[in-house]
């Protein structure tokens, strides 16, 4: 070939072009990656808990935390570990949750008090409007797009009136279900979801009322309170939340909310019984993790989640989730453990994603800056033979 006939002079130099290329090429790979703006990445990582469902999270008594919550900031730190970020990850309580206008959903998250929250928020949430602007919340956060758990709606009564509906046949279901009062808070995916649903579910009634729309309190109160004097029948919620009422009650703060025993001590339950069925007509939600959009680092911080939520060591956590749901026993406490005690994990082959040597993009881009070397010195060679020739 052509190539092999090459002026010892011009063979020196594609040796030396050969064996450079590839060391520049490396350099200016290592520089980019060096040159990526620190402030990319937090300097900490705030967890918001919500705590209206003990089976996602919970505060224990010493200050620690439990469900599934605990063992997700743990394996987030395993992750930043295995990532080499020295990003402490600090939890922090959810302290406005059912406030009402005053203390809207996500605030944390918008007024960045806080990077990311765990508890049972749904995806669904990203319709609603934040209750302070009114500006649609997908404007201002986000969600992993890999969900840890998928539930529904259920409603808390009292045995009777559950009774009463376990034996409607279901052909006239729709009928009594319509008639049904029913509880819904404002400012959620619940209200939301019988809003789109009034013919189906015509009996149900918003909370606070108007005239509570300034209330500071928890707002739950005021519908629990009509559901034990009876005069609503029913309060409707996500099944999570309301098996932590039935199974655990609420713990009272004052001038806050109001302490209640558990709802089951009061001859409540929760229909539909049957575990993995909902309210008809009504969409099942996903759980996953929110996330502030409008800061320079939710890409990483939504990529960073997602691997935390596909961790193998994560699996039984999401099935003591559904257990939980189920009626299974309330999850015992999780303590987190320091950074230095935690395994080392191996990188998996996903891993070498977060290496730039081993981007699709960049092999393409060596393979073609070698090859047009190589087409060159060919085309090079076959012209010094032509002229010797």
């Amino acid at each position: 070939m052509a190539f092999f006939h090459l002026h010892k002079k011009s063979s020196k130099l594609l040796i030396t072009t050969f064996f450079i290329s590839p060391i520049c090429f490396v350099i200016s790979c290592k520089s980019q990656v060096d040159s990526f703006p620190q402030e990319s990445y937090p300097k900490q990582i705030r967890v918001g808990i919500r705590t209206t469902s003990s089976g996602i999270g919970s505060k224990n008594t010493d200050g620690s935390y439990g469900g599934f919550c605990a063992e997700f900031l743990k394996t987030l730190e395993h992750e930043l570990s295995r990532q080499n970020r020295q990003i402490p990850v600090i939890p922090k309580d959810i302290a406005n949750q059912y406030r009402g206008k005053a203390y809207p959903r996500y605030h944390g998250l918008i007024a960045e008090k806080i990077e990311m929250e765990c508890g049972p928020n749904s995806t669904f949430t990203l319709k609603l409007r934040d209750r302070q602007d009114n500006q649609l919340l997908k404007s201002k956060i986000l969600f992993s797009k890999k969900s840890f758990h998928t539930t529904g709606i259920k409603l808390l009564l009292n045995k009777e009136t559950a009774a009463e509906l376990q034996n409607t046949p279901k052909n006239q279901l729709e009928k009594k279900l319509s008639a049904l009062q029913i509880a819904v808070i404002r400012g959620t995916t619940t209200l939301k979801q019988f809003e789109n649903n009034g013919n189906y579910y015509d009996g149900y009634v918003p909370y606070p009322k108007i005239k509570q729309k300034n209330q500071k309190l928890d707002i739950r109160d005021l519908a629990l309170d009509d559901l034990e004097k009876g005069e609503i029948k029913a309060f409707a919620s996500d099944a999570m939340i309301l098996r932590t009422l039935l199974e655990e009650g609420i713990q009272g703060k004052s001038g806050y909310r109001k302490g209640r025993q558990p709802f089951k001590t009061k001859n409540y339950v929760i229909y539909p019984q049957e575990p993995h069925t909902y309210l008809p007509k009504l969409q099942k939600q996903r759980y996953a993790i929110a996330i502030n959009k409008n800061t320079n680092y939710a890409k990483w911080l939504r990529e960073t989640a997602d691997k935390v939520l596909e961790k193998p060591s994560l699996n039984q956590a999401k099935q003591d989730i559904q257990k939980y749901e189920n009626g299974g026993d309330t999850l015992s406490p999780v303590h987190q453990t320091p950074l230095s005690e935690k395994p080392k994990e191996k990188p998996s082959k996903s891993d070498k994603g977060n290496n730039p040597f081993f981007d699709p993009g960049v092999i393409a881009a060596f393979i073609t800056a070698v090859s047009t070397i190589l087409v060159g010195y060919w085309q090079y060679g076959r012209r010094n033979k032509a002229k010797s020739g």
